[in-house]
């Protein structure tokens, strides 16, 4: 009886373990940013890509922008950013 309650003690730590390491490890999910950030610099690169330039403190982040969005900010101004898949979703 003592080695069935082992044995499945050892199965379910196994098992487990298992699933928190698959969750953490294998299949992250995309990183995601929001907060109140200042738009320092804007630019597009030689293939039409925009990107911005946002800050927040210390710290600078580079983030691809749609053209709409591009067009329609100024350079400097702060608003709250959302990021999703490493794309500014919005900039209000």
């Amino acid at each position: 009886m003592g080695y069935i309650v082992v044995g499945l003690t050892l199965i379910l730590c196994g098992w487990f373990s298992f699933q928190r390491l698959r969750q953490s490890f294998l299949f992250r999910p995309p990183v995601e940013k929001a907060g109140y950030y200042l738009l320092v610099k804007k630019y597009e690169d030689a293939s039409g890509n925009y990107f911005g330039v946002f800050q927040q403190g210390e710290k600078e982040v580079v983030i691809a922008m749609s053209a709409s969005l591009y067009v329609r900010v100024q350079v400097p101004m702060r608003g709250y950013l959302k990021v999703a898949n490493q794309r500014v979703q919005s900039f209000e």
